[in-house]
């Protein structure tokens, strides 16, 4: 690879998302807070797993019952010491149970909610966009929509974390899974998506992959897939609070990267021919940021 390849390869890093969007810097509050949306501690879960931590943003936008019902297994402590059972490479880290649906006072089976008629904060991006009519975002969770904005559903991109289920749509109850692949948009609205990690996907693929032949699913977990604990971030001291912004598609600095993706406009790129290119929300997530970690 040339010297000149790599240049551009770095500087594209620099203004395009790393990891699906999960692309971490330390800023002050102050900074273009219009077009910023600051995480509430109410809505981050802090999960420490034996491959490290992990940082995930709620969402009640599409999926309000699934939030609370996660809230509530988490104050519970129902997630400690469980396992991400099924880890399919390229897909997803599937946790909970491990697969039994140990019954719980707490484990009420859920109506889907895989999208929502109305919903504030939507943001288009992208018309017609890869795999939706709409595409862009709502306070800074990739999400998707319809022509005549009749419904509108999260989309399930790379840190995207929603509840797993079985063939009946209402069967979700305790199984999580976080998309750890490339984004499996066939998912789109035959799940229901809730989250989006912040921080930690490096330590979501280090976890050890189940045989495609089982599903996924590991015949034998051992400490290496264990989740230690989960917590929201309200129940913790705030000397353990780490606090978390996500960029809004309004940023200009997001839409300069957009401009710039759909034309190719830069001169590594030399057949432009298909410009303007469609941009895929997923590739193009808004950035995230981490403002302020305890010591």
């Amino acid at each position: 690879m040339t010297r000149r390849v790599i240049r551009y390869l770095s500087l594209l890093l620099k203004t395009s998302t790393i990891a699906g969007g999960l692309f971490f810097q330390h800023q002050s509050f102050a900074e273009n807070e219009e077009h910023w949306y600051t995480v509430p501690q109410s809505d981050l879960v802090y999960m420490q797993t034996n491959q490290g931590a992990v940082v995930v943003a709620l969402t009640d936008a599409i999926a309000p019952h699934h939030v609370s019902q996660f809230k509530t297994l988490i104050r519970h402590r129902f997630y400690d010491n469980r396992y991400f059972y099924r880890v399919i490479e390229g897909f997803v880290a599937q946790a909970g149970t491990n697969g039994t649906h140990d019954p719980t006072e707490y484990t009420n089976r859920i109506a889907a909610e895989f999208s929502a008629s109305s919903v504030e904060g939507f943001y288009e991006v992208e018309r017609p966009a890869p795999f939706a009519p709409v595409s862009g975002f709502i306070n800074g969770f990739p999400a998707a929509t319809t022509v005549t904005r009749e419904s509108y559903w999260l989309a399930n991109c790379p840190g995207a974390l929603a509840m797993a289920r079985d063939n009946k749509k209402d069967s979700a109850d305790t199984e999580f899974y976080i998309v750890i692949g490339q984004a499996p948009r066939h998912l789109d609205r035959n799940m229901s998506v809730f989250g989006r990690v912040m921080d930690g996907m490096a330590a979501l693929q280090k976890l050890p992959r189940g045989e495609a032949e089982n599903a996924g699913v590991i015949k034998d977990f051992s400490e290496k897939s264990e989740i230690l604990y989960v917590r929201l971030g309200e129940d913790l001291p705030k000397s353990e609070q780490r606090h978390f912004r996500i960029q809004l598609p309004s940023h200009p600095q997001y839409q300069k990267k957009i401009a710039t993706a759909k034309e190719l406009d830069n001169p590594f790129f030399v057949d432009k021919q298909l410009a303007p290119r469609p941009i895929d929300i997923c590739y193009y997530q808004t950035d995230v940021e981490e403002v302020y970690s305890p010591k």
